[in-house]
């Protein structure tokens, strides 16, 4: 039975050699980097909100446990 995955080394490398799917390598190639490309532009209003949402969750834990 041949081996069809590439090894270790390879399976977590940027651009592997070879995909066994071509659909899986149009969307490692494309859409990767265009769903990354569009998360970026929200960052600066969402890691503030998020950082606010954490310290008022961690000051309400901190008053229940009082």
């Amino acid at each position: 039975m041949p081996h069809h995955h590439p090894p270790p080394d390879q399976a977590l490398a940027e651009h592997p050699l070879a995909y066994s799917d071509p659909e899986l390598r149009a969307y490692a190639e494309e859409q990767a980097e265009d769903i990354l490309d569009s998360v970026v532009h929200y960052m600066p209003l969402l890691l503030p909100i998020m950082g606010a949402i954490l310290i008022f969750m961690l000051a309400f834990i901190a008053v229940v446990m009082a």
